[in-house]
């Protein structure tokens, strides 16, 4: 499944809605950090459909309209996706994994947290050498502060994530201090 059709079954865990109803309420959270479009809910929907992770019911009185509730096989494979150990193929999906987990479940996440930051800090390191070959082999090349701009971008970036993380790790680690109190 893709991280698309997860993004679909959490918010339908979050409450029923119809397509049109999830594209709005993505919209003010998920797509902050995972864009999707009307063109991809709709696909999705019929996906999970068709694994009978949602079901569907068409409102009396409305003009086709139809509202999806997730069923539990849905719930099961968002809870699966949402723990699974392979770690989160990106920084959106990792945040949508935290996004659709409940405040009790993040202890969950602590690990793929983790691994992000380590991952971020090793490409502050790789970013690191690269800078130092740049002026040691390219010292006379008229491209070099191009070339270190666009670097720039990159570590300003890492630098970022790895702040992030550090934030959400304290912020998990005090969360189950005050559970354990």
């Amino acid at each position: 499944m893709t991280s698309i059709q997860f993004a679909v079954l959490g918010m339908l865990k979050l409450r029923p809605m119809t397509g049109y109803e999830i594209k709005q309420a993505y919209q003010k959270g998920p797509a902050n950090f995972m864009p999707i479009s009307f063109g991809q809910i709709y696909p999705a929907l019929a996906k999970v459909g068709k694994e009978k992770m949602v079901r569907q019911d068409k409102q009396p009185g409305s003009r086709g309209s139809i509202r999806y509730f997730i069923t539990g096989k849905g719930e099961e494979a968002l809870r699966e996706w949402l723990f699974s150990p392979r770690d989160p193929a990106n920084y959106r999906e990792l945040l949508l994994r935290l996004f659709f987990a409940a405040p009790s479940e993040l202890a969950g996440l602590f690990g793929h947290v983790e691994t992000f930051r380590k991952e971020e800090q090793a490409r502050l390191r790789h970013y690191g050498d690269t800078r130092k070959w740049l002026d040691d082999a390219q010292a006379r090349n008229p491209r070099l502060p191009i070339w270190k701009l666009v670097l720039e971008y990159g570590v300003l970036q890492s630098e970022g994530r790895v702040r992030w993380a550090e934030r959400a790790l304290a912020f998990m680690t005090n969360r189950n201090r005050r559970k354990k109190q």
